[in-house]
This record gives structure tokens, C-alpha cells and sequence, in this order.
């Protein structure tokens, strides 16, 4: 197998992790990894053969999402459904710091869903696939101040939709046997 099959071959389950996270849904996620390695096949002769195929192939993944999205919108036939599917919470074997864990990457996921998909994208190439800002940058084919202000702005709204406390009110802290009222700590720039 030459090197191009080699790579593309060992790119496809960590493809069909970064589709999923884009669009929530298996049977989705693989058909844009399908289209992904078709077209990737028929552009073989594009690829300039240098280092990694993986952003090559995490472009090519993201145009296609993109071109999904933007018919999606103009054509009411191919909305998303409504259904996402999700495992079940099994809180009867879990213990209770197991239980608030899995409600966390509940709320995270579901304020992740909610961002725009210029901040996802960002946000996920960066933070589940491990990629550094210049190959994000390469990849959605914009600049690498686009990267980093798409990236702190999804951040940002991630805070803001996973923060449960009310700023007026104190976290509780448990110390021994009862509950105190601890003040909570300030970040200052």
C-alpha cells in the first residue's frame, strides 16, 4: 500500500470522532467521513504529498459539513432530526461525583451544539482532535487572528452557558458536618 492509502486509511477513525462531534449523529457523521474519503480519492492528485494528510483531510471534512449546512438552510428537506442519540445515564450503579460528571458533559455538550459552526469547528480541531491554531488556520482557510478570536469567543460562550452559580450567590462548601457559604474566587486580568 503506498503512503497516501497508508495515511488515509489510519486518518478514518479519528475523521468520524471529529464528525460526529460536528453533527451529533452516527449515521450522519459516517456518511460525511464516506464523502470525505471519496472526494479525498478523486483530489488524490491535489494533495501535495508532505507531512501529515490529516488537515488535508479535516478541510475537505469541514467543506463538505459546511456545504451540508448551507443547504440545509435553503432547503427544509434535509433539516437535522430531531433526535440525537445518547446513552443512557445509568444513575442506579453510578455514585453521585460519577452522576454531576456525566450532567456536566451533558450541559457541555449541549452548549457546544449550540454554537455557531465557524466556533465549533474551531473549537473542536483544537480542543478534541489536538491540533495547533496555524493548522486550524490551514484547514478553515482563514487567518490565524480568525482562529484565535473564534476560538475565545466559543469559549467564552461555553463559560457563560456552563456556569451554574449565580454571581450574586456563594458557592457552598462542605466542611465535617454542615454546609458553609465560601466566598468564590475572582479572576482579575
Amino acid at each position: 500500500m503506498d503512503e497516501f492509502l497508508d495515511q488515509l486509511t489510519k486518518s478514518i477513525p479519528v475523521l468520524r470522532r471529529y464528525a460526529y462531534a460536528l453533527v451529533k449523529d452516527s449515521s450522519k457523521a459516517d456518511d460525511l467521513v464516506q464523502d470525505c474519503l471519496e472526494r479525498s480519492l478523486t483530489k488524490r492528485h491535489q494533495w501535495k504529498g508532505q507531512g501529515s494528510l490529516k488537515p488535508w483531510l479535516y478541510r475537505i471534512l469541514s467543506n463538505i459539513h459546511l456545504n451540508h449546512y448551507r443547504q440545509s438552510k435553503t432547503n427544509p428537506i434535509h433539516l437535522p432530526a430531531e433526535l440525537n442519540e445518547r446513552t443512557s445515564m445509568g444513575l442506579g450503579t453510578d455514585t453521585t461525583s460519577q452522576q454531576l460528571d456525566h450532567l456536566y458533559l451533558r450541559d457541555l455538550d449541549q452548549a457546544i451544539t449550540q454554537l455557531p459552526d465557524d466556533q465549533k469547528q474551531v473549537l473542536l480541531l483544537v480542543a478534541l482532535e489536538g491540533l495547533s491554531y496555524s493548522e486550524v488556520a490551514a484547514i478553515t482557510q482563514v487567518p490565524l487572528g480568525t482562529v484565535m478570536s473564534r476560538l475565545s469567543r466559543a469559549r467564552e460562550a461555553l463559560r457563560k452557558s456552563t456556569t451554574t452559580q449565580s454571581p450574586t450567590k456563594e458557592p457552598l462548601v462542605r466542611t465535617d458536618d454542615k454546609s458553609v457559604r465560601k466566598p468564590a474566587i475572582r479572576r482579575i486580568k
